[in-house]
């Protein structure tokens, strides 16, 4: 009777270290597996992080002289990449027109004659009336007017030459603003050119109607 018993108690208590040593095995299990899944994860963000940084550099340092700006804006167009893209094409077009750089822009779309862009308001944009400087309105209207025709002109060897410059005032430009241009090349051929570029603030009210005349000269003639 007394053995009887005795194995009747000593047979939950077995059952009861194996389910602990069960439990503890699933968890350390359970504990490995997570552990190489992180580092697998780890080692690919890493790795995704770093080829593209890596790319970056090399596009930014292969296309820091191009004077194509639609071809470097499609080449910015890949994965990853492409998020930092009107970062990286302003980083470009100030070093081709540094200028263009004093004004903080950005350009948000771009295809062949057609060109938008968006300039932040800052103080240094701004005059005495707190509204955006003047200068600062052309230099984002001839930015935006002349990536919109450089990536419509027939030849690569064109040149360009602003002569005139007419900027149409209709309200104070405040906040976030907005350029764009849809340009298309005449079929005749033509040594001057007109580029209209309208800038709106954030309530999409026309702030500023830009009027560029530009000449295009065929260095290879």
């Amino acid at each position: 009777m007394s053995k009887s018993g005795h194995t009747e108690i000593a047979t939950p208590s077995l059952l009861a270290d194996a389910f602990s040593e069960h439990v503890q095995a699933t968890i350390q299990l359970t504990k490995v597996a997570l552990e190489l899944e992180w580092t697998v994860f780890t080692r690919f963000t890493v790795g995704v992080i770093a080829a593209t940084f890596l790319s970056i550099i090399y596009l930014v340092w292969t296309l820091r002289h191009s004077r194509r700006p639609l071809v470097v804006w499609e080449k910015l167009n890949k994965p990853l990449i492409k998020i930092f893209r009107p970062k990286i094409f302003a980083f470009l077009l100030g070093n081709i027109n540094p200028y263009s750089g004093s004004i903080d822009m950005r350009i948000s779309t771009f295809s062949r004659g057609f060109c938008t862009g968006f300039m932040r308001d800052r103080h240094s944009n701004r005059n005495p009336f707190k509204s955006i400087h003047a200068t600062a309105l052309a230099t984002f209207a001839e930015s935006v007017g002349e990536l919109g025709l450089l990536s419509s002109l027939k030849d690569d060897k064109d040149e360009i030459t602003l002569v005139s410059l007419e900027l149409e005032f209709i309200k104070k430009a405040r906040g976030l603003l907005t350029a764009s241009t849809d340009f298309t090349i005449p079929e005749e051929d033509t040594k001057e050119v007109k580029v209209n570029v309208v800038v709106k603030d954030r309530t999409l009210d026309t702030v500023a109607i830009a009027h560029l005349v530009w000449n295009i000269e065929n260095k290879s003639l």
